[in-house]
């Protein structure tokens, strides 16, 4: 498992995210419905945010005309237990500060799960809108995930526009008048 390989791409991640005030919006709502929910929602939302990171994953395979290899798989694996690693520290950290102060508090775990969860809702927005790329709701972050998305298609932060323009043409060009798809003739 190639833990120290996830680390500084989930770091990378976070710094490009941190830069616009949606991120920070959502990672505080986030964290206070961690708060609210008792301490553990947490755990639920970065198992739950890997599961459709990883069905974004294959539908952007089937997508592109590439294959879901079982390697897609062992990675998401090898992701959630890393993370679960991670949130077990924390949490045990939250632990020990609760025993020495008698303070009850989630804070640290509550914290590393919406970093977490922030940088898995990063990847698949990202994948989401390469799957749909005229949503007017997923182009809404298009420039937030310009870093992502240059990662995902294999390509250079300058191509992307590029290349979901040529996509969203390409979607636009198969349907007819009356907004229904058409069939490409041979």
């Amino acid at each position: 498992m190639q833990v120290s390989s996830y680390i500084p791409r989930m770091l990378e991640k976070i710094s490009e995210v941190a830069q616009h005030p949606v991120a920070w919006l959502g990672g505080a709502g986030l964290f206070v419905m961690d708060a609210l929910a008792g301490g553990r929602m947490i755990i639920y939302m970065v198992v739950i945010a890997s599961a459709v990171d990883l069905l974004c994953g294959i539908g952007v395979a089937i997508k592109r005309k590439g294959f879901a290899r079982s390697e897609l798989m062992r990675l998401t694996v090898e992701k959630v237990l890393v993370y679960g690693f991670v949130l077990l520290v924390f949490m045990c950290t939250d632990l020990l500060i609760e025993k020495e102060t008698g303070f009850t508090t989630d804070i640290t775990s509550g914290l590393i799960g919406t970093i977490i969860t922030l940088a898995e809702a990063v990847s698949f927005t990202a994948s989401l809108l390469i799957l749909f790329p005229n949503n007017a709701f997923l182009r809404m972050f298009q420039k937030m995930l310009t870093g992502e998305l240059a990662r995902k298609l294999n390509c250079e932060e300058s191509e992307v526009e590029k290349i979901l323009s040529k996509s969203r043409r390409a979607k636009k060009q198969s349907r007819n008048k009356k907004g229904q798809f058409q069939k490409k003739s041979a």
